[in-house]
């Protein structure tokens, strides 16, 4: 295969600001994300008093089933408000409760902690989702609908590679506190840049 055609044919395609910011946003988050999810399970058995590895695998499903209950809900309920800039408000406000989730691991003194962040995290994120998916489905380009997606997800996937590649350098030199941080502070960069795109939400 040729690359460099490749490249200068990807190069052609012109992506509108909606969708760039929103690619962006997602991908700081999601690859902060990541960041821990290799060494999560190692950050409990090892920090929380009362942790074990199965209590790390009970947390990972209340945060799922804290995000399947609500999702949609959610998702019904922006979809009942007249136009886009409620998904956005929406989308911003999950996103930037899961920063905040994320820093407060940091004082978690005993498990039962832990499991009541995971379930605020896995609202955030039923929160979070159904807006921003609402609003990229409604800004993909005609005719680029499957470049747009396909940009999206390799862009996530080279995110996820870097993030978890570096995790558990991050973890043995500067601690589980110093993830915890990095992690919140991107996830809160990735909150913010959703409002840049507030003008060109539609009110109907």
């Amino acid at each position: 295969m040729n690359y460099r055609y490749v490249a200068r044919s990807i190069s052609h395609f012109k992506v509108n600001v909606v969708v760039k910011i929103l690619i962006l946003s997602d991908f700081i988050v999601l690859s902060a994300a990541n960041i821990l999810s290799p060494i999560f399970a190692i950050f409990i058995a090892e920090n929380v008093p009362g942790g074990t590895i199965e209590a790390a695998g009970i947390a990972v499903a209340i945060y799922a089933v804290s995000k399947s209950v609500f999702e949609v809900p959610v998702g019904i309920f922006i979809d009942k408000k007249k136009g886009e800039r409620d998904d956005l408000t929406a989308s911003f406000l999950g996103t930037l409760l899961q920063g905040v989730a994320y820093f407060l691991m940091i004082f978690i003194t005993n498990i039962w902690q832990l499991y009541l962040l995971q379930a605020v995290m896995g609202f955030a994120s039923a929160v979070a989702f159904p807006g921003w998916y609402a609003i990229f489905s409604r800004h993909v380009d005609d005719n680029k609908q499957g470049f747009e997606w396909s940009l999206y997800d390799v862009l996530i996937g080279f995110g996820y590679a870097g993030a978890a590649a570096i995790s558990g350098f991050i973890a043995v030199m500067w601690g589980f506190k110093t993830i915890f941080i990095v992690v919140a502070i991107f996830t809160c960069i990735g909150a913010f840049l959703l409002p840049i795109i507030f003008p060109q939400m539609k009110k109907k």
